[in-house]
């Protein structure tokens, strides 16, 4: 036992003394303060030789973007604006995927965007799968001529579920509106 008790006291002594040899080059490459502080310039000499002059702009360059944009923004205020509202109902979507990794999830989500276009694709988590579901169907009948299409785009596995859906309702505002409303 003592031979194991001084060669882990020699060993130790012997990583103490390394580390300590080491750390002296490293205090002799640091240089004083005094040599490092002739390297910098005063900030009088960078004011001396700026002239702001050189990056002056033409006056005219400068106005024409403006009154271009202020033309936009007048023409912008006369035109109907359009306004999309959602609502929050109980419906139908079309579930394509599950599977408890949102990696997985999301891949299929990725996976599926080229081929489903006319439709929103979204990752539902329902502890603790999550699923991929595609669509926003007020009646189940909706969603039912929809399947086969999904079945047929690669999603054997497709089938209609019952979700909470968003309805999106496209509102046109006429320009005269919302003047009366600001003023």
């Amino acid at each position: 036992m003592t031979a194991r008790f001084s060669l882990f006291f020699l060993t130790l002594a012997a990583l103490l003394f390394a580390s300590c040899k080491t750390t002296e080059p490293t205090l002799k490459r640091q240089q004083p303060a005094e040599t490092k502080s002739h390297r910098k310039v005063p900030l009088s000499q960078y004011e001396a030789t700026f002239n702001p002059s050189d990056y002056d702009e033409d006056i005219e360059q400068v106005q024409k973007p403006h009154t271009t944009a202020n033309h936009i923004i007048d023409e912008e205020s006369t035109a109907d604006s359009i306004i999309v509202e959602s609502e929050f109902l109980q419906g139908f979507r079309i579930q394509i995927f599950a599977s408890v990794s949102i990696d997985e999830a999301n891949a299929m989500k990725s996976a599926a965007a080229p081929k489903i276009t006319e439709d929103s694709i979204y990752v539902v988590f329902d502890p603790p799968v999550y699923k991929v579901r595609v669509g926003d169907y007020r009646a189940r009948i909706e969603a039912s001529q929809k399947l086969p299409k999904f079945v047929e785009m690669g999603f054997p596995d497709a089938w209609v579920v019952g979700d909470q859906i968003i309805q999106r309702k496209i509102i046109r505002v006429k320009a005269v509106d919302t003047l009366k409303k600001e003023n």
